[in-house]
C-alpha cells in the first residue's frame, strides 16, 4: 500500500524535532521514509528558520545594549583595582625583604649570649664537682688512716658518708674520676671487712677438729677493738647475717648435732662449758632425755651471756626452731611408746618438755612453739606411732609368708528332730540311734538342758537354711552363669537362702536320708528335739591368728584407755582413735594379702579359709567384748563397731574363692573347648583330641582334689568340686544336645567320654564311720546338680527306643530332661522311621498329660 504521508508534512515533522525535539504524533509520519526529493524543501525550511532566529536575537540585543555597556565599564575597572593592589604588594614584599638581614644579626647575638650563660654554668657546676671530689676523697684518705689504725666504727662512718656524696653526684657518675673514686671506696671497703673478719676471728673461734668454739667480749690490735663495735659495723656494712648463719652452722656441726645424734659406736658428745669456751670433752655411751635437756639450756645461756644481745638474738632465733625441730623427729619421736607400757615415761618426757619450754621462755628466748605443739598433740603423736607400728607388724607378717598351717574347727548346735535323718548316709537311723544311747545318759547327768552328738565329719552345714529345693531340669547355660558369689555360699552351707545351691541340695537329702535306705527305722517319734554339734575341721595359715592377736591387743590397750583408772594418762584422748586401728588392721590385711597369698599354689584357698576364720573370730570377739564393756567399762560400750569390717573380710573372702573357682572353671572350659563339640569324635584327627580334652578335665579335677584336700573342709572340698563338675558336665549335656545327627560310632565314642567323667564320682564317698563295713553311697547328685541328667543321657546313648520310652513313662527321665530336649536326642540318635515317629508322639502327649 502506498504511503500517504506528504514531503511537506515529513519536512514539517522533522524541523519541529530539530527546532523543539518534537516526536510526531502519527505513526504513518513516524514509519515513513524520508524521499530525496523532501530534502530541497527541508532545507529551505531551515534556513528560514535560522534567518528567523537571527532577527529574534537582533531585537533582543538591541533591548539589552544600556546594561551592557554598564557591565563593560565596572570590568574595566575591576581591571584597575587589580593592577593597583597587585602593586602595592609587591611594593610590602620590597620593605619586608630589606629587614631580614638585620633579624639574622640580632638571632645571632642571641645565640652567643646563651652560649655564654651556658659556659659559665657549666663552669660553676664543675668547680662544684671538683670540691665535692676533692672531699670524697679526702674522706676516703680519713677512711684509709681510720682502717690503718683499727678504727672500725670512724672508718665505716666516714665511709657511709663518702658513699653518700659519691651517689650525690648526678650525671657524673659515669665519668672517669668518679670511677677511681668508687674503685678506691670499694678497695677500701674490703680492707675493712678484712680488719672485720679478722676481728670476727678473734672474738669467735670455732675449731672444727678439737671441737670447740671460743667466744671473746674483746680483741686487741692497735686499739681495742670490743665485740660490740664489730658486731655494729658488720651490721652497717650488711655482712652481719652471713657471720651469724656460719656462726649457726658452726655451733651445729661442732657442738649441738654431736651431742644429739649417736655416733657409729653408737656414743653422744660430752659437752663442757667452762668461762669461755664451749667444746667437746669426750663421749657418752649413755644419756637422757633430762641429760639433753641440760646440756641445751646451758648452750642456750652460755650463747645469751657471751654473745652481745644484737647477735644473740638473731643467733637463737635461728638456731632454736632447728634445734627443737631435731629434738622433736629424734629424741622426742623415740620417747614416744607404741603400747601402754611405757606409758608412764611418756608422762614424764612430757613434763620434762615443759620444764624446758619455760626455761627457754625465762631466757627472753621464743623458738619452743613446736615442743609445745607437740606436748599438746601428745595423744595424737602417741596414736599416729601405735597406729605406723601395728601397720608395719601386718606388713611384717604377710611379707614373711603364710607361715605352719593348721588345722581348726568350725563347730555349730543345731535343734534338729529325733526323726532326721542327718546321718543316715552311714548307717541308717539305727546306727544314728545307737551313737546317741551312753552319751545321751551322761549328758543328762552332767547338762539336763543339753544334748550333744559329735561325729567326726557331717558334710550337711544348711540345717537351718528356708529354702525349696527345684528339679535340676535346665541346660548347661543356666548353670554356668552362675556367679562367683554363688561359688562362695556353696563352699560353706550355712545360713543360705538359695534353694539351688549344693549345700541346700545336700541338706535336703540328709534330711531325708531314711527314704535312702528300705531298712531304716525311726525309733523315736519324729517331733522330738534333740541338740547336736556339727564340727568341720579345715586348714588356715599362721597369718590370720597372728592379725587378731593384734587386734585383741588393740581393743584391749583401748579398754584399758577408757577405764578411770588411766583418767589422768595424757594418752587418754586417743582411747576413742584406738578403737579404729582394728578397722586400719584389716584394711591392710586386704590390701596386700592377694599378693603375699599368691606366691603359694593353693593361696586364694587359704585367703578364703583365713578371712572366714577371721571373720569368725572377729564376729564372737565382738559379741563378747561388748557383754564385757557393759559390765566392766560402760565408756568402752559402742567404742568396737567390727560389724562393717566382718562383712569386708567375708565379702574379700568370697572374691578369693570366686576368683579360684572362675579361674578353674575357665581352664576346664578351655580343655573341653579341645573336644571342639565332640563333632567327628570317631574321625583322626578329632577323635584323639576329644579323647585328650576329656582325659585331660579328669585329671584337673582329681589334681585340684588333691591339692584342696589338705586346705578346705570337706563340705566345702566336696561342693568346690561339684560345682566344677557341674560345669564340665553342663558343657557336655549342651554340645552333645547341640549335635543334630548322632551316629552309632559316635554314640559309643560319647558314652565312654562319659563313663570316664563319671569315674570321677569316688571323689565324692562320704567318709565312713569307725567300724562301719557298708559301701558307701556317694553324694554327687547332692554336689553336682545336673548329675543325673548326665547319667541319664549316658544311658540314652546306649538304649533302644523301647528303653528311653520305658525310662521315660515308667522311671524318673521326664524329672531331668523336657519333652523337647528328649526329642531332639532321639531324632539325632535314630533314623527316621515310623517306630521313631510314634515314640516322639507319645513322648509329647503324655508331657502335655503331666
Amino acid at each position: 500500500m502506498p504511503s500517504t504521508v506528504t514531503d511537506k508534512q515529513l519536512q514539517q515533522a522533522v524541523l519541529q524535532s530539530v527546532q523543539d525535539g518534537a516526536y510526531p504524533d502519527s505513526e504513518a509520519v513516524i514509519s515513513a521514509e524520508l524521499p530525496s526529493s523532501a530534502l530541497p524543501g527541508l532545507l529551505a525550511r531551515f534556513k528560514q528558520a535560522r534567518e528567523r532566529f537571527k532577527v529574534e536575537i537582533r531585537e533582543i540585543s538591541t533591548d539589552t545594549a544600556p546594561d551592557i555597556d554598564g557591565w563593560i565599564a565596572q570590568a574595566k575597572q575591576l581591571h584597575n583595582d587589580l593592577e593597583k593592589s597587585r602593586a602595592t604588594a609587591r611594593r610590602i614584599v620590597e620593605q619586608s625583604q630589606e629587614g631580614v638581614p638585620a633579624q639574622e644579626q640580632i638571632h645571632d647575638a642571641s645565640n652567643k649570649v646563651d652560649l655564654l650563660k651556658s659556659e659559665i654554668v657549666f663552669n660553676e657546676t664543675l668547680a662544684g664537682t671538683l670540691e665535692h671530689v676533692r672531699r670524697i676523697h679526702e674522706q676516703l684518705t680519713l677512711v684509709q688512716d681510720a682502717t690503718l689504725g683499727d678504727q672500725i666504727i670512724q672508718a665505716v662512718d666516714l665511709l657511709a658518708v663518702a658513699s653518700q656524696d659519691m651517689r650525690c653526684l648526678g650525671g657524673f657518675e659515669s665519668t672517669r674520676v668518679v670511677g677511681v673514686l668508687r674503685h678506691r671506696a670499694d678497695d677500701l671497703r674490703n680492707a675493712i671487712v678484712r680488719v672485720l673478719d679478722e676481728c670476727w676471728d678473734a672474738l669467735i673461734t670455732c675449731h672444727q677438729s678439737e671441737q670447740y668454739i671460743r667466744i671473746k667480749s674483746e680483741v686487741q690490735r692497735s686499739s681495742l677493738i670490743t665485740s660490740e663495735d664489730v658486731i655494729r659495723s658488720m651490721d652497717k656494712l650488711g655482712i652481719l647475717k652471713a657471720k651469724v648463719d656460719g656462726l649457726c652452722k658452726s655451733l651445729n656441726e661442732i657442738i649441738l648435732i654431736p651431742r644429739l645424734v649417736f655416733s657409729s659406736e653408737n656414743t653422744l658428745a660430752l659437752i663442757k662449758i667452762d668461762d669461755k669456751t664451749i667444746q667437746v670433752s669426750g663421749r657418752l655411751a649413755d644419756c637422757t632425755i633430762q641429760d639433753t635437756f641440760d646440756d641445751i639450756l646451758l648452750v642456750v645461756k652460755y650463747l645469751s651471756t657471751h654473745l652481745p644481745s644484737e647477735i644473740g638474738v638473731s643467733l637463737l632465733d635461728i638456731l632454736l626452731p632447728g634445734l627443737t625441730s631435731r629434738l622433736v623427729s629424734t629424741w622426742l619421736a623415740d620417747a614416744v611408746p607404741s603400747t601402754l607400757e611405757g606409758i608412764d615415761e611418756y608422762q614424764e618426757v612430757l613434763a620434762l618438755v615443759q620444764t624446758f619450754i619455760k626455761d627457754i621462755h625465762q631466757l627472753g628466748r621464743v623458738g619452743g612453739n613446736q615442743l609445745t605443739d607437740w606436748v599438746e598433740r601428745a595423744p595424737q603423736i602417741w596414736l599416729t606411732k601405735r597406729k605406723e607400728t601395728t601397720l608395719t607388724r601386718v606388713r611384717n607378717v604377710l611379707s614373711n609368708g603364710l607361715g605352719a598351717t593348721h588345722a581348726v574347727e568350725r563347730e555349730e548346735t543345731q535343734a534338729v528332730s529325733r526323726g532326721d535323718g542327718v546321718f543316715s548316709h552311714d548307717g541308717g537311723e539305727d546306727d544314728w540311734d545307737v551313737g546317741w544311747s551312753d552319751e545321751e545318759e551322761e549328758t543328762k547327768n552332767q547338762e539336763p538342758h543339753e544334748d550333744k552328738v559329735e561325729e567326726e565329719d557331717v558334710s550337711a552345714w544348711g540345717l537351718d537354711d528356708d529354702t525349696d529345693d527345684k528339679p535340676s531340669s535346665t541346660r548347661r547355660t543356666e548353670a554356668e552363669t552362675a556367679g562367683d558369689d554363688e561359688d562362695v555360699d556353696q563352699a560353706w552351707g550355712w545360713g543360705d537362702d538359695d534353694g539351688a545351691t549344693p549345700s541346700n541340695t545336700h541338706d535336703t537329702v540328709a534330711k531325708e536320708g531314711p527314704a535312702l535306705k528300705s531298712n531304716g527305722a525311726n525309733l523315736e517319734p519324729p517331733n522330738k528335739v534333740r541338740q547336736i554339734t556339727l564340727k568341720e575341721t579345715y586348714t588356715v595359715t599362721a597369718v590370720p591368728r597372728a592379725i587378731l592377736d593384734l587386734v585383741f591387743q588393740i581393743v584391749s590397750d583401748a579398754e584399758s584407755l577408757a577405764d578411770i583408772s588411766h583418767k589422768r594418762s595424757p594418752v587418754s584422748p586417743a582411747a576413742t582413735g584406738l578403737f579404729t586401728l582394728p578397722t586400719l588392721i584389716l584394711a591392710m590385711y586386704r590390701a596386700t594379702a592377694e599378693s603375699s597369698y599368691g606366691k603359694d599354689t593353693g593361696g586364694n584357698m587359704y585367703r578364703y579359709n583365713d578371712s572366714m576364720w577371721l571373720a569368725e573370730n572377729l564376729r564372737t570377739f565382738s559379741e563378747e567384748h561388748g557383754v564385757k564393756a557393759g559390765s566392766n567399762n560402760p565408756k568402752a560400750v559402742g567404742k568396737l563397731n567390727s560389724e562393717a569390717d566382718i562383712k569386708a573380710l567375708e565379702a574379700f573372702a568370697k572374691r578369693a574363692y570366686g576368683k579360684e573357682m572362675e579361674a578353674q572353671r575357665t581352664v576346664l572350659g578351655d580343655l573341653l573347648d579341645g573336644a571342639q563339640g565332640f563333632a567327628n569324635c570317631t574321625i583322626h584327627p578329632f577323635a584323639a583330641e576329644c579323647d585328650t580334652a576329656v582325659s585331660s578335665t579328669v585329671d584337673r579335677i582329681r589334681e585340684l582334689n588333691a591339692q584342696w584336700k589338705e586346705v578346705l573342709s570337706r563340705s566345702a572340698l566336696l561342693q568346690s568340686l561339684g560345682s566344677l563338675l557341674s560345669t564340665v558336665i553342663n558343657k557336655i549335656i549342651f554340645d552333645v544336645e547341640d549335635m543334630s545327627d548322632i551316629s552309632e560310632p559316635e554314640s559309643q565314642r560319647l558314652t565312654a567320654f562319659c563313663n570316664s567323667i563319671s569315674n570321677l564320682e569316688d571323689l565324692f564317698l562320704p567318709e565312713r564311720a569307725p567300724g562301719s563295713s557298708e559301701d558307701a553311697m556317694p553324694l554327687t547328685a547332692v554336689y553336682a546338680p545336673n548329675w543325673l541328667k548326665f547319667q541319664y543321657l549316658s544311658n540314652i546313648l546306649e538304649s533302644s527306643l523301647a528303653d528311653i520310652k520305658y525310662l521315660w513313662s515308667e522311671g524318673e527321665l521326664r524329672l531331668e530332661f523336657g519333652a523337647e530336649e528328649l526329642t531332639d536326642l532321639i531324632e539325632a540318635l535314630f533314623a527316621d522311621s515310623e517306630h521313631r515317629r510314634r515314640a516322639i508322639g507319645e513322648i509329647r502327649r503324655s508331657s502335655m498329660g503331666r
